[in-house]
């Protein structure tokens, strides 16, 4: 829920926020984008940063998610129904757009930004909503990466199909391997280890 803040500037504190130039606004609005321009540039806060954009962006990533899990109505395997040509061109729009890079003829592999960038949402979005599972947080990670890598320039079709195969191929075994570590940790905190009894603790 938005919050209103009242703030008390000293005049040369507001002469100096009327002349700073990196951010666009007048008085409240100036202060607000200062706040997002902090966080933007601050590396420490980059997992703030994706989180305050996934609540902006929440309708849309929820509408590509319903359309990603949608495609696994139709088949286990979406990636394996389709033509190669559209894998092809799926493939070219995410190189170009720094998701992937190419390692051979016809191999590729996540960028690295984007895969250190996915761990980190993943591990957010699955702290964060503790009702979803591994495998639905790692869709919402990849989303909402395509729709910042693309900048606007892919569309609702290839964010789905391209959250779908960068899945499949590579993330979601980051899922998976988070969902046996919880499983593992709910299943030590139900069985405890016991000390072994020893002759003089019997």
């Amino acid at each position: 829920m938005p919050k209103d803040l009242t703030v008390t500037l000293t005049d040369m504190e507001y002469e100096i926020l009327k002349k700073i130039r990196i951010v666009e606004g007048e008085d409240g609005e100036k202060l607000r984008n200062l706040l997002r321009f902090y966080i933007a540039t601050i590396p420490e806060l980059k997992s703030s940063e994706y989180a305050l954009k996934r609540s902006e962006n929440k309708e849309e990533i929820e509408e590509t998610l319903r359309e990603v899990w949608s495609q696994y109505e139709l088949t286990d395997h979406p990636v394996e129904q389709w033509e190669e040509d559209k894998i092809d061109r799926l493939m070219s729009d995410l190189v170009e757009i720094n998701a992937l890079v190419r390692t051979g003829e016809r191999d590729f592999i996540p960028n690295s930004k984007f895969r250190s960038l996915f761990k980190m949402l993943l591990h957010d979005i699955a702290t964060e909503s503790r009702d979803m599972d591994e495998y639905s947080a790692a869709c919402v990670a990849t989303i909402q990466l395509l729709m910042e890598f693309g900048v606007g320039v892919l569309s609702k079709e290839t964010i789905r199909d391209g959250a779908i195969l960068i899945n499949e191929g590579w993330m979601f075994a980051y899922a998976t391997a988070m969902k046996r570590a919880r499983e593992f940790m709910k299943t030590k905190k139900l069985f405890p280890e016991t000390p072994e009894q020893t002759p003089e603790s019997a």
